[in-house]
């Protein structure tokens, strides 16, 4: 019988690029399903990874899928990488029929092209999630196939059934150690500094200089393993508490007592400061892609007033205006009611099909 009830469980292949903020989405995905009986999930990308890692911890079947990635420059890799891909159109084919996969749920990146052709040619679901204003050469050429495109970001293409506008998927385990939800006002302005694991280094080096005039504002500053030579500088100033890392069951804490964040682009992280209603400092990685730091930025801006600070221009002085200027500010409320919408969304439309 048990056999049975696992044989007819959907099988969902997950797919996206390793970095911690564009696996929580997917992770999101995974937590928010795991619980129902009617599927089961494998997690697909190259060996050694944190994908791995995150798949291991949680125990999904890991599926090892090397593949081609496009460089917009030259490189001999080129000439004969995108072999990888045709080599794992096959072992796709494999995979789809060994582990029953009716369903691919694709963020992005180049492991999925692959994974999705075959998806397509054996006639299984595919659908996609874009984080950014901005949609990469990956999910441009899957769209065309996918059976289903949310977006975080409303557009021009939401108002048809295919591209759906659904916001952010945010990862349940978030909320997991939420006892109370009330906002306390902070005695002193409380500040998260979420910059990054790579390309942070500016946005560190500017904070240590101003930190000895801002004595009386609290820092919480999430390092990430790539950033942990600041955590000596920042050590010297009692205000200011550094994390090498937080996972999102320990991130709840710092969430709900901030009232600003100094923080980069990622949609995922930029959505939940906005459900927790913090106010965003946002600086742009000005060598972007296609300049999508600065779109999602500015449609943070724009929608929810948060500010964009040029980092290749005054970024030190900018900083500090902006700290004096919300001296006063504390956080006035929390957007917790639309934390699960976009997941709800998504799951009205993978089970009506």
């Amino acid at each position: 019988m048990t056999h049975l009830k696992e044989k007819k469980k959907k099988t969902i292949a997950l797919t996206w690029w390793a970095t911690w903020w564009h696996i929580f989405p997917l992770l999101s995905i995974y937590n928010y399903y795991k619980d129902n009986d009617n599927y089961k999930f494998v997690w697909a990308w190259e060996e050694d990874s944190l994908e791995e890692k995150v798949a291991s911890d949680n125990n999904i079947v890991f599926l090892d899928v090397p593949a081609w990635k496009f460089r917009r420059y030259f490189d001999w890799k080129n000439f004969y990488e995108p072999l990888k891909n045709l080599t794992w159109f096959f072992f796709w084919i494999y995979y789809i029929l060994r582990y029953n996969i009716k369903i691919v749920f694709s963020k992005w990146w180049y492991v999925s092209i692959p994974m999705c052709l075959a998806a397509f040619v054996l006639r299984k679901k595919i659908y996609i999630h874009e984080s950014d204003t901005t949609p990469w050469i990956a999910n441009k050429l899957i769209s065309l196939i996918a059976h289903k495109v949310f977006y975080s970001f409303e557009n021009e293409k939401v108002n048809n059934k295919k591209h759906i506008f659904s916001g952010q998927l945010l990862n349940p385990e978030l909320l997991e150690n939420v006892k109370e939800a009330h906002i306390w006002v902070n005695t002193m302005l409380t500040i998260i500094v979420i910059a990054g694991s790579q390309w942070s280094t500016r946005i560190f080096e500017s904070l240590i200089r101003i930190l000895p005039d801002l004595s009386d504002i609290k820092f919480n500053v999430i390092l990430w393993e790539k950033n942990t030579k600041f955590k000596e500088e920042f050590s010297k100033f009692k205000n200011v508490t550094t994390y090498n890392f937080v996972d999102q069951k320990e991130m709840w804490e710092i969430l709900k007592s901030s009232d600003i964040a100094i923080t980069r682009w990622w949609a995922t992280a930029l959505w939940e400061l906005c459900v927790f209603g913090i106010h965003s400092l946002i600086i742009p990685l000005p060598e972007s892609a296609w300049d999508h730091q600065n779109k999602n930025a500015t449609y943070f801006k724009r929608n929810y007033e948060s500010d964009v600070l040029d980092e290749t221009t005054d970024l030190e002085l900018n900083l500090f205006k902006k700290l004096q200027k919300y001296k006063n500010l504390r956080k006035t409320w929390l957007n917790l009611d639309w934390f699960f919408k976009p997941l709800q969304i998504i799951e009205k439309e993978i089970i009506k099909k």
